[in-house]
């Protein structure tokens, strides 16, 4: 336990994005849109919180583990997270790419962010860190697959 730089990467990496979203919207929100369960935005909220939370409380945990096949995991789940935000912003800024499938994949978007911290729960070995992605994982998804069904 402890702070250290990588620890504030971590999750600095996953919301820079969302962070730059918030200045640059989509242009053509549905207002059609039903609001998902509360259940599962307070499983993404209470995940959330906790993935962004941990790795900075737990950053000399992190910074210790040598690199190995989960920490190339997330940065390949960083990059195709980087390519979709790229699609969203190449496409116009459409809301429906937020949720259009890659190579297959429904909802790449909230995928692999979810990945990402599933990843870093294996990369450390960590219960602790298992728990919140799941909660993560699970909100996010169905939240996200929610709209996805309402949008195709």
């Amino acid at each position: 336990m402890g702070l250290h730089l990588l620890g504030f990467i971590i999750p600095i990496l996953v919301l820079l994005p969302n962070l730059i979203f918030i200045f640059f919207q989509p242009r053509d929100t549905p207002k059609s849109l039903t609001s998902p369960p509360l259940v599962f935005t307070l499983l993404e909220r209470a995940g959330q919180a906790a993935c962004f939370t941990l790795p900075i409380v737990f950053g000399r945990l992190i910074a210790a583990q040598p690199p190995g096949l989960a920490a190339i995991g997330m940065a390949l789940c960083l990059l195709i997270y980087y390519g979709c935000w790229g699609r969203y912003y190449r496409n116009g800024r459409v809301f429906a790419v937020l949720f259009k499938p890659w190579l297959g994949i429904p909802v790449p978007m909230a995928v692999f962010p979810a990945l990402y911290f599933l990843l870093l729960a294996v990369w450390v070995q960590s219960w602790l860190f298992v728990v919140p992605a799941c909660l993560f994982t699970a909100g996010h998804l169905a939240n996200s697959w929610k709209i996805y069904r309402q949008m195709w």
